[in-house]
């Protein structure tokens, strides 16, 4: 059957906007020369205000660069000099450091405060301006002045230096608060030597505590701007823009400062006219000093001749901190020649184009508007269909079919369009199923609680869910790869779940496991899509017949540990569920894994622990049953020997006196210790006065205040509890004891039904995140805490010192 060849689209268009486009041939040609010249009239008109607004903004750009470049300048000179002065004081600091631990066994203070102030005496930087000084803190008196040595061994605040109190209390302020600092715009030299002058000024001073001496650096800022100032005009005199762009800088009563001809600094910029005597200067001056955000001035220089064109334009704007004003002047004449030459060939291009499309459409009716009308019926038929296909194919992937097209090319868009359907449909299935491999793995994670055959089940499931399948087993494979076990089998249609009751689930060998042997002899996977001719027997470990199988080894370290499989998909297996269940059972045999190392490993920590402490307890009842009974027998025995010397010997009684207290130092000091390693006093007493009794031991031996609080805690804790707590507190408080010099340290208890909560907070000096890394005794609380079911949390207090809190459900 032959098949009918259908017009070409391509072709379509051209016969059919023939008769469309005869009809509105001359209204077109008319309405487009009209527009076409509205249009370049209205485009020359855009060129000459594009060009204008451009140089416009050239020229305020540059002058907010220019200004930009202060402001940085600036900034960058008060950090340089903040840390040139920081440096200058840390170097006197060392030198009178150094001097001091030199000669302070050989010279007094005063000698040594003579030392280091002619040493830093003749010190000077930055061009002589920077300088030091020293004084007594203290006695408010001057010992160095570096600047101004007159004014040396003066106590200001009397006479002529009452003017100076200001800064000497900003001094004193700085170093009680923080024993170093800076001090803005401070007025010192002037304070020292005239009150009516003003020299704004920044010094940096530290506090010397061995020689009760402030130790400065300070230097003129007045000084330090004046500098920037010449080094910033000599960068502006220097700039350039737009081929003869440059920036004028003046003051504002009119003196230049920076100008491209050095002829002109020095002069008024009111003398400046242009070739219509017109005083264009004064008008910058004008604009300069209004308020605001500056303004642009237009003018005729005189000194460019009438063939280059002499209209020039600038920008001004004050900077007021420096009464400074800068304008930024730039020649209009490029500008000019640029619209001349825009506009003449904006011109002739517009003409040339409006011939050109004469001449085309003209050919276009000729040749192309009789058969438009049609076409562009059938165009939209087909149009349409696609139209209606995309907006279904999104929801019910509907195909469309070749029977409705009317072109070739729409015959190509059609399959193309199908094809993207069948694809859009794998792409579905393929997101759905990684979806569920991944949500199966998160729930995977959050089943700690679950049995493991639990798990396994549940895998089981959704591998069945993601393969499309109707059953499907999970069995695991013996170290010696001899037997297996079935732990879990699915059957969706009959619900059953695990293997069959009257079947032995115990373990099989692999020549009597079937599919599951054949997998592990083989070491890979298989996909049998017919079975129906591979397979006339019913595989083990199925109950019925399958269609389809897909059967899939897990390796560990080059060794089978699992098999699973699945059957009897409505489709064909693929390489593609291989892989899914390859990853989903990969990852659950991850988790398997992980949650017995989690296991063994809680089980070796507590073993840790128990062994600790039966050791700990051992070495204290040894303290106090052996060594303690022997150094109480050895007191006894010097008492009498004491009591008969008293008599015939009174100085070597004294000496024996003297061995006496030793004696009994040691005592205290070994039941001390066996108190600490052996807990009796918990097993007798109880948790709290065992905790009373460690708080006044430490407010005893590193003369600080304790405090306990003990809320709701009625009963008894069990003696496996009990120790570990007492152990976590003890540490926390010796920690802070030893470590963090706290003046108080608070122990508070609250227990709530089963729930225990424990605080020792302190106010010392805090612990860096270091020392939480590297204490022995911090794992130890942690292996403890653990232990007991508890979490154990160490954090900086509020405003400082250390937090270790203690908390869980630990008094079941």
């Amino acid at each position: 059957m032959s098949k009918t060849r259908r017009p070409s689209l391509s072709s379509a268009p051209f016969r059919a906007s023939l008769i469309v486009v005869l009809a509105l041939a001359l209204f077109i040609g008319m309405f487009w020369i009209i527009n076409a010249y509205q249009t370049y009239r209205k485009n020359i008109a855009n060129i000459q205000q594009n060009y204008q607004e451009l140089y416009q903004t050239r020229v305020k750009e540059e002058v907010n660069n220019v200004l930009a470049f202060i402001e940085h300048r600036r900034s960058q000179a008060d950090l340089r000099m903040e840390n040139e002065l920081r440096v200058k004081v840390q170097s006197a600091y060392t030198i009178a450091s150094h001097i001091y631990q030199m000669y302070r066994e050989e010279k007094n203070v005063a000698q040594l405060r003579s030392m280091v102030a002619e040493i830093l005496r003749p010190i000077r930087w930055n061009n002589g301006l920077g300088y030091y000084f020293a004084g007594r803190l203290k006695d408010a008196t001057i010992d160095l002045f570096a600047d101004d040595p007159l004014f040396e061994e003066q106590r200001l605040g009397q006479g002529k230096n009452q003017a100076a109190i200001p800064v000497v209390q900003d001094i004193v302020k700085i170093l009680k608060e923080k024993g170093a600092g800076i001090v803005l715009n401070s007025p010192v030299k002037a304070h020292l030597t005239d009150k009516n002058k003003k020299f704004p000024g920044i010094i940096f001073v530290k506090y010397f505590k061995p020689f009760d001496w402030y130790i400065g650096a300070g230097i003129s800022k007045a000084d330090m701007e004046t500098k920037l100032q010449d080094e910033i005009l000599a960068t502006i005199q220097d700039m350039q823009f737009g081929g003869d762009g440059h920036i004028l800088c003046f003051r504002f009563d009119g003196t230049i400062i920076s100008h491209q001809n050095i002829n002109f600094i020095g002069r008024s910029v009111t003398n400046l006219i242009d070739e219509q005597e017109k005083m264009y200067g004064q008008n910058m001056l004008d604009t300069g000093l209004q308020e605001g955000s500056g303004g642009h001035v237009l003018y005729r220089s005189a000194n460019i001749s009438s063939e280059d064109g002499r209209q020039r334009l600038s920008f001004i704007k004050a900077y007021p901190d420096w009464n400074w004003i800068l304008a930024a002047d730039i020649s209009m004449d490029a500008m000019e020649k640029a619209i001349h030459d825009e506009t003449l060939t904006y011109s002739k291009l517009s003409f040339k184009n409006a011939l050109i499309f004469i001449g085309l459409l003209t050919v276009a009716v000729l040749f192309l508007l009789s058969m438009a009308y049609y076409h562009s019926t059938k165009i939209k038929h087909g149009i349409s269909l696609f139209t209606d296909f995309f907006r279904k194919a999104a929801h019910t992937h509907v195909k469309i079919q070749d029977t409705d097209l009317a072109f070739s090319e729409f015959e190509s868009l059609g399959r193309l369009a199908n094809r993207m359907v069948d694809d859009s449909i794998q792409k579905e299935r393929i997101l759905r199923r990684n979806e569920l491999r991944l949500d199966t793995l998160l729930q995977l994670g959050e089943m700690d609680s679950f049995d493991i055959k639990d798990k396994y089940d549940f895998v089981l499931h959704r591998i069945i869910q993601i393969t499309d399948s109707d059953s499907g087993y999970i069995a695991l494979v013996n170290i010696a790869q001899t037997h297996t076990t079935l732990c879990s089998q699915v059957t969706i249609t009959t619900g059953m779940v695990g293997p069959v009751p009257e079947d032995d689930s115990g373990p099989r060998l692999l020549a009597d496991c079937g599919l599951i042997g054949g997998c592990i002899l083989q070491k890979k996977g298989s996909i049998a899509n017919d079975c129906n001719q591979t397979c006339h027997t019913i595989p083990y470990p199925y109950e019925q017949e399958v269609q389809r199988r897909v059967d899939i080894p897990i390796s560990n370290n080059n060794t089978i540990v699992l098999v699973a499989g699945v059957s009897d998909s409505d489709r064909e297996y693929d390489n593609s569920d291989v892989r899914q269940m390859t990853m989903l059972l990969e990852g659950m045999w991850l988790h398997v894994l992980k949650t017995c190392s989690e296991k063994e490993m809680a089980k070796l920590e507590r073993q840790v622990i128990a062994i600790s402490e039966e050791e700990r307890s051992k070495i204290g009842r040894d303290l106090h049953d052996d060594l303690g009974s022997h150094l109480s027998g050895v007191e006894l025995l010097s008492k009498v020997l004491q009591q008969k010397l008293e008599k015939q010997a009174p100085e070597q009684a004294e000496q024996l006196a003297t061995i006496r207290n030793l004696i009994r130092e040691a005592i205290e000091k070994t039941s001390r210790l066996s108190r600490g390693l052996y807990p009796v006093h918990i097993i007798d007493h109880g948790l709290e006065a065992a905790i009373e009794e460690l708080l006044a031991e430490v407010e005893q031996r590193y003369t600080l205040q304790c405090s306990l609080t003990f809320e709701r805690c009625t009963e008894a804790f069990s003696a496996n509890i009990a120790p570990h707590i007492y152990y976590i507190i003890r540490e926390a408080i010796f920690n802070a004891a030893r470590h963090a010099k706290p003046d108080i340290i608070r122990v508070e208890i609250l227990c709530n039904d089963n729930y225990l909560s424990v605080a020792i907070t302190d106010d010392g000096q805090g612990m860096t995140g270091l020392d939480r890394k590297k204490g022995l005794g911090l794992h130890t609380m942690q292996y403890r805490a653990k232990a007991i079911g508890a979490t154990l949390d160490i954090r900086p207090g509020e405003t400082n010192g250390t937090v270790v809190t203690l908390s869980g459900e630990v008094l079941t």
